[in-house]
Protein backbone atom coordinates (compact mmCIF):
# COMPACT_ATOMS: atom_id res chain seq x y z
CA UNK A 1 0.00 0.00 0.00
CA UNK A 2 1.22 3.15 -0.57
CA UNK A 3 0.47 6.51 1.34
CA UNK A 4 -0.22 9.35 -0.14
CA UNK A 5 -0.65 13.66 1.22
CA UNK A 6 -1.78 15.58 -1.18
CA UNK A 7 -0.38 19.16 -1.21
CA UNK A 8 -2.84 21.90 -2.67
CA UNK A 9 -5.91 20.76 -2.07
CA UNK A 10 -7.59 22.96 -4.89
CA UNK A 11 -10.28 22.77 -6.85
CA UNK A 12 -8.88 19.82 -9.19
CA UNK A 13 -8.15 18.06 -6.09
CA UNK A 14 -11.34 16.25 -6.42
CA UNK A 15 -10.86 14.31 -9.67
CA UNK A 16 -7.15 13.48 -8.30
CA UNK A 17 -8.83 11.84 -5.21
CA UNK A 18 -12.11 10.47 -6.82
CA UNK A 19 -9.09 8.68 -9.00
CA UNK A 20 -6.98 7.44 -6.29
CA UNK A 21 -10.04 5.58 -4.85
CA UNK A 22 -10.67 3.29 -8.04
CA UNK A 23 -6.89 1.98 -7.01
CA UNK A 24 -6.38 0.02 -4.60
CA UNK A 25 -2.98 0.20 -3.78
CA UNK A 26 -3.21 3.79 -2.91
CA UNK A 27 -4.43 5.21 0.23
CA UNK A 28 -4.61 8.83 1.12
CA UNK A 29 -3.66 10.03 4.51
CA UNK A 30 -4.06 13.78 4.17
CA UNK A 31 -4.53 17.06 2.56
CA UNK A 32 -3.21 20.27 2.88
CA UNK A 33 -4.72 23.80 1.91
CA UNK A 34 -3.59 27.44 3.39
CA UNK A 35 -7.40 28.09 3.25
CA UNK A 36 -9.37 26.28 6.10
CA UNK A 37 -12.58 26.56 5.52
CA UNK A 38 -12.21 25.28 1.72
CA UNK A 39 -10.02 22.45 3.05
CA UNK A 40 -12.60 21.74 5.76
CA UNK A 41 -15.18 21.31 3.22
CA UNK A 42 -12.82 18.90 1.45
CA UNK A 43 -12.24 16.96 4.22
CA UNK A 44 -15.68 16.45 4.79
CA UNK A 45 -16.85 16.02 1.41
CA UNK A 46 -14.41 12.96 1.54
CA UNK A 47 -13.83 12.40 4.85
CA UNK A 48 -10.01 12.43 5.30
CA UNK A 49 -7.89 13.98 7.83
CA UNK A 50 -6.85 17.98 6.59
CA UNK A 51 -3.82 20.05 7.15
CA UNK A 52 -3.13 23.83 6.84
CA UNK A 53 0.82 23.52 6.60
CA UNK A 54 2.40 21.10 4.06
CA UNK A 55 5.12 20.44 6.30
CA UNK A 56 3.23 18.53 8.25
CA UNK A 57 2.46 15.70 5.21
CA UNK A 58 6.27 15.53 4.04
CA UNK A 59 7.55 14.94 8.15
CA UNK A 60 5.28 12.66 8.32
CA UNK A 61 6.33 9.03 8.48
CA UNK A 62 3.00 7.25 7.65
CA UNK A 63 3.15 9.53 3.57
CA UNK A 64 4.84 7.23 0.92
CA UNK A 65 4.34 9.99 -1.52
CA UNK A 66 2.98 13.42 -2.30
CA UNK A 67 1.06 15.23 -4.77
CA UNK A 68 2.27 18.91 -5.22
CA UNK A 69 -0.81 20.69 -6.82
CA UNK A 70 -0.20 24.36 -5.73
CA UNK A 71 0.28 27.59 -8.37
CA UNK A 72 3.62 27.22 -10.58
CA UNK A 73 5.92 28.81 -8.61
CA UNK A 74 5.31 26.87 -5.35
CA UNK A 75 6.59 23.90 -6.53
CA UNK A 76 10.32 24.18 -6.71
CA UNK A 77 10.38 24.64 -2.77
CA UNK A 78 8.14 21.92 -1.93
CA UNK A 79 9.41 19.43 -4.15
CA UNK A 80 12.83 19.45 -3.37
CA UNK A 81 11.71 19.75 0.83
CA UNK A 82 9.89 16.18 -0.15
CA UNK A 83 12.86 14.48 -1.79
CA UNK A 84 14.54 15.85 1.28
CA UNK A 85 12.38 13.70 3.49
CA UNK A 86 12.51 10.41 1.25
CA UNK A 87 8.91 11.41 -0.34
CA UNK A 88 8.19 10.09 -3.65
CA UNK A 89 6.73 12.94 -5.76
CA UNK A 90 4.02 13.09 -8.89
CA UNK A 91 4.03 16.73 -9.23
CA UNK A 92 1.16 18.41 -11.24
CA UNK A 93 2.08 20.11 -14.72
CA UNK A 94 4.01 22.26 -15.12
CA UNK A 95 7.12 20.98 -13.49
CA UNK A 96 7.85 24.48 -12.47
CA UNK A 97 7.78 28.61 -14.04
CA UNK A 98 11.98 28.54 -14.90
CA UNK A 99 14.03 25.94 -16.35
CA UNK A 100 16.36 26.13 -13.30
CA UNK A 101 13.60 25.63 -11.03
CA UNK A 102 13.07 22.10 -13.05
CA UNK A 103 16.52 20.86 -13.22
CA UNK A 104 17.19 21.93 -9.39
CA UNK A 105 13.36 19.58 -8.63
CA UNK A 106 14.94 16.48 -10.92
CA UNK A 107 18.30 16.86 -9.53
CA UNK A 108 17.02 16.75 -6.07
CA UNK A 109 14.90 14.10 -6.76
CA UNK A 110 17.56 12.17 -8.35
CA UNK A 111 20.00 13.06 -5.56
CA UNK A 112 17.20 11.35 -2.99
CA UNK A 113 16.46 8.22 -5.49
CA UNK A 114 12.55 9.13 -5.20
CA UNK A 115 10.09 8.50 -8.05
CA UNK A 116 9.47 12.04 -9.51
CA UNK A 117 6.67 12.41 -12.46
CA UNK A 118 5.32 14.87 -13.86
CA UNK A 119 1.52 15.05 -13.94
CA UNK A 120 0.85 15.55 -17.47
CA UNK A 121 -2.35 13.44 -17.86
CA UNK A 122 -2.75 13.77 -21.61
CA UNK A 123 -0.06 10.97 -21.55
CA UNK A 124 -2.18 8.25 -19.70
CA UNK A 125 -5.60 9.21 -22.18
CA UNK A 126 -7.02 6.16 -23.92
CA UNK A 127 -6.18 8.07 -27.36
CA UNK A 128 -2.23 8.55 -26.44
CA UNK A 129 -2.33 5.07 -25.81
CA UNK A 130 -3.60 4.13 -28.71
CA UNK A 131 -2.18 6.93 -31.28
CA UNK A 132 1.38 5.55 -29.34
CA UNK A 133 1.02 2.01 -30.05
CA UNK A 134 0.00 2.86 -33.62
CA UNK A 135 3.08 4.76 -34.67
CA UNK A 136 5.66 3.01 -33.03
CA UNK A 137 4.10 -0.53 -34.68
CA UNK A 138 4.85 1.74 -37.82
CA UNK A 139 1.10 1.56 -39.04
CA UNK A 140 1.57 5.07 -40.85
CA UNK A 141 5.24 4.96 -41.18
CA UNK A 142 8.32 7.34 -40.70
CA UNK A 143 6.61 10.66 -39.16
CA UNK A 144 7.21 13.74 -41.10
CA UNK A 145 5.11 16.68 -40.21
CA UNK A 146 3.05 16.94 -36.40
CA UNK A 147 0.50 19.83 -36.37
CA UNK A 148 -0.35 20.14 -32.80
CA UNK A 149 -3.33 22.78 -31.62
CA UNK A 150 -4.83 24.25 -28.08
CA UNK A 151 -7.56 26.23 -28.73
CA UNK A 152 -9.92 26.62 -25.71
CA UNK A 153 -11.63 29.27 -23.61
CA UNK A 154 -9.03 30.61 -21.55
CA UNK A 155 -10.26 33.42 -18.63
CA UNK A 156 -13.27 31.56 -17.51
CA UNK A 157 -15.08 31.69 -14.17
CA UNK A 158 -12.24 29.19 -12.36
CA UNK A 159 -9.42 30.57 -13.98
CA UNK A 160 -7.19 32.15 -11.24
CA UNK A 161 -5.27 35.68 -10.60
CA UNK A 162 -2.14 33.60 -10.33
CA UNK A 163 -2.41 32.39 -13.60
CA UNK A 164 -2.43 35.84 -15.21
CA UNK A 165 1.26 37.01 -13.84
CA UNK A 166 4.63 35.89 -15.05
CA UNK A 167 5.91 35.88 -11.58
CA UNK A 168 3.67 32.99 -10.83
CA UNK A 169 4.33 31.09 -13.97
CA UNK A 170 1.03 32.33 -15.58
CA UNK A 171 -0.17 32.65 -18.83
CA UNK A 172 -1.90 29.80 -21.33
CA UNK A 173 1.72 27.71 -22.68
CA UNK A 174 2.55 26.88 -19.17
CA UNK A 175 -1.17 26.37 -17.93
CA UNK A 176 -2.99 24.71 -20.87
CA UNK A 177 -0.91 24.25 -23.89
CA UNK A 178 1.87 22.07 -22.40
CA UNK A 179 -0.28 19.38 -22.50
CA UNK A 180 0.18 19.26 -26.41
CA UNK A 181 3.82 20.30 -26.33
CA UNK A 182 4.40 17.35 -23.90
CA UNK A 183 2.11 14.76 -25.85
CA UNK A 184 3.74 16.03 -29.41
CA UNK A 185 7.50 15.38 -27.91
CA UNK A 186 6.32 12.34 -26.24
CA UNK A 187 4.82 10.96 -29.82
CA UNK A 188 7.64 12.12 -31.81
CA UNK A 189 10.57 9.09 -31.57
CA UNK A 190 13.26 12.21 -32.13
CA UNK A 191 15.35 14.83 -30.05
CA UNK A 192 14.19 18.42 -30.66
CA UNK A 193 16.61 20.61 -31.74
CA UNK A 194 15.28 23.70 -32.85
CA UNK A 195 12.50 25.99 -31.51
CA UNK A 196 11.21 29.01 -33.44
CA UNK A 197 7.97 31.56 -31.64
CA UNK A 198 5.95 34.33 -31.71
CA UNK A 199 3.41 34.76 -28.72
CA UNK A 200 0.81 37.44 -28.30
CA UNK A 201 -1.48 38.75 -25.10
CA UNK A 202 -3.68 40.18 -27.97
CA UNK A 203 -6.81 38.18 -26.59
CA UNK A 204 -7.27 39.68 -23.21
CA UNK A 205 -4.02 42.18 -22.51
CA UNK A 206 -3.04 40.60 -19.82
CA UNK A 207 0.87 40.29 -19.02
CA UNK A 208 1.10 36.76 -19.93
CA UNK A 209 0.77 35.15 -23.39
CA UNK A 210 -2.90 33.83 -24.50
CA UNK A 211 -1.86 32.68 -28.15
CA UNK A 212 0.76 31.97 -30.14
CA UNK A 213 2.88 29.44 -32.51
CA UNK A 214 5.52 27.44 -32.28
CA UNK A 215 8.22 25.69 -34.72
CA UNK A 216 10.06 22.97 -33.92
CA UNK A 217 12.85 20.92 -35.71
CA UNK A 218 13.95 17.37 -34.93
CA UNK A 219 17.11 15.54 -35.22
CA UNK A 220 15.51 13.26 -37.99
CA UNK A 221 14.62 15.84 -39.70
CA UNK A 222 10.70 16.15 -38.64
CA UNK A 223 8.93 19.13 -38.62
CA UNK A 224 6.14 20.23 -35.84
CA UNK A 225 4.16 23.44 -34.70
CA UNK A 226 1.53 24.07 -31.66
CA UNK A 227 -0.63 26.68 -32.51
CA UNK A 228 -2.10 27.64 -29.35
CA UNK A 229 -4.95 30.25 -28.29
CA UNK A 230 -7.09 31.25 -25.35
CA UNK A 231 -10.02 32.83 -26.82
CA UNK A 232 -12.28 35.13 -25.24
CA UNK A 233 -15.19 33.34 -27.63
CA UNK A 234 -15.31 30.44 -30.11
CA UNK A 235 -14.96 26.34 -30.16
CA UNK A 236 -12.69 24.73 -28.57
CA UNK A 237 -10.06 22.69 -30.51
CA UNK A 238 -7.29 20.75 -28.25
CA UNK A 239 -6.11 18.03 -31.57
CA UNK A 240 -2.66 16.81 -32.86
CA UNK A 241 -2.69 15.72 -36.28
CA UNK A 242 0.41 13.27 -37.41
CA UNK A 243 1.56 12.87 -40.94
CA UNK A 244 3.40 9.46 -41.78
CA UNK A 245 4.79 8.41 -45.09
CA UNK A 246 2.22 5.59 -45.09
CA UNK A 247 -1.02 7.06 -43.56
CA UNK A 248 -1.90 10.02 -41.07
CA UNK A 249 -3.09 10.13 -36.94
CA UNK A 250 -6.00 12.60 -35.59
CA UNK A 251 -5.76 12.83 -31.98
CA UNK A 252 -8.58 14.58 -30.13
CA UNK A 253 -9.26 12.86 -26.90
CA UNK A 254 -13.31 14.05 -27.15
CA UNK A 255 -13.84 12.22 -29.83
CA UNK A 256 -10.86 9.37 -30.24
CA UNK A 257 -7.78 8.56 -32.88
CA UNK A 258 -9.07 8.21 -36.33
CA UNK A 259 -6.40 6.68 -38.87
CA UNK A 260 -5.91 8.42 -42.30
CA UNK A 261 -5.65 6.61 -45.43
CA UNK A 262 -7.03 7.08 -48.80
CA UNK A 263 -8.89 10.16 -48.23
CA UNK A 264 -10.59 8.49 -45.30
CA UNK A 265 -10.52 8.50 -41.90
CA UNK A 266 -11.14 5.67 -39.64
CA UNK A 267 -11.84 5.76 -35.82
CA UNK A 268 -9.66 3.23 -33.85
CA UNK A 269 -10.87 0.79 -31.16
CA UNK A 270 -10.41 1.88 -27.59
CA UNK A 271 -9.34 5.32 -28.58
CA UNK A 272 -12.37 7.39 -27.34
CA UNK A 273 -13.57 8.04 -23.76
CA UNK A 274 -16.92 9.36 -22.40
CA UNK A 275 -14.61 10.67 -19.54
CA UNK A 276 -10.77 10.25 -20.73
CA UNK A 277 -10.03 12.49 -18.40
CA UNK A 278 -11.35 10.34 -15.61
CA UNK A 279 -9.42 7.54 -17.45
CA UNK A 280 -6.59 8.76 -17.77
CA UNK A 281 -5.96 10.00 -13.87
CA UNK A 282 -6.43 6.57 -12.88
CA UNK A 283 -3.69 5.53 -14.92
CA UNK A 284 -1.91 7.95 -14.22
CA UNK A 285 -2.04 7.13 -10.50
CA UNK A 286 -1.11 3.45 -11.76
CA UNK A 287 1.81 4.01 -13.40
CA UNK A 288 2.97 6.22 -10.50
CA UNK A 289 2.36 3.37 -7.75
CA UNK A 290 3.99 0.52 -9.72
CA UNK A 291 6.76 3.07 -10.63
CA UNK A 292 7.64 3.02 -6.97
CA UNK A 293 6.22 -0.65 -6.15
CA UNK A 294 8.71 -2.02 -8.89
CA UNK A 295 11.86 0.65 -8.55
CA UNK A 296 11.35 2.20 -11.96
CA UNK A 297 11.49 5.38 -13.85
CA UNK A 298 7.73 5.74 -14.71
CA UNK A 299 5.83 7.77 -17.85
CA UNK A 300 6.65 11.66 -17.80
CA UNK A 301 9.31 11.27 -15.24
CA UNK A 302 11.39 14.24 -14.12
CA UNK A 303 14.34 13.05 -16.26
CA UNK A 304 11.85 13.07 -19.60
CA UNK A 305 10.09 15.97 -18.75
CA UNK A 306 12.90 18.21 -18.32
CA UNK A 307 13.48 17.67 -21.98
CA UNK A 308 10.00 19.15 -22.50
CA UNK A 309 10.63 21.84 -20.27
CA UNK A 310 13.37 23.19 -21.84
CA UNK A 311 11.83 23.13 -25.55
CA UNK A 312 8.70 25.26 -23.67
CA UNK A 313 11.54 27.82 -22.11
CA UNK A 314 13.27 28.13 -25.97
CA UNK A 315 10.07 29.04 -26.66
CA UNK A 316 10.30 31.79 -24.79
CA UNK A 317 13.47 33.06 -25.41
CA UNK A 318 12.41 32.83 -29.04
CA UNK A 319 9.17 34.61 -28.42
CA UNK A 320 11.41 37.55 -27.10
CA UNK A 321 14.50 37.59 -29.15
CA UNK A 322 13.00 36.66 -32.76
CA UNK A 323 15.69 34.67 -32.88
CA UNK A 324 15.91 30.59 -33.34
CA UNK A 325 17.19 28.68 -30.86
CA UNK A 326 19.53 25.88 -30.86
CA UNK A 327 19.25 22.99 -28.57
CA UNK A 328 22.10 20.39 -27.99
Amino acid sequence: MIRIGIIGAGNFSSRHIEAIHQIPTIEIKAVCRRDPLALAMLTDKYKLVGKTDYRQLINNRDIDAVLIATPHHLHTQIAIEAAGAGKHVLLEKPMASTYADCKAINDACNQSGVVLMIGQVAQFSPGFKVAKKCIDSGEIGEIQMVKATSISFWKHGDRKDWHLKKISGGGYLLTVAIHQLDALCALVPAEVTSVFASMTNAFHGDEVDDGGLIFLGFKNGQKASLHYTGFKDGVNEISIDINGSKGSLRLDNTKGVFLGRDQKYQLLPGSFSRDWMNEGLVNQWKEFSEAILNGREPMASGNRTLKVMKVLFAAFESASSGKTIKLN
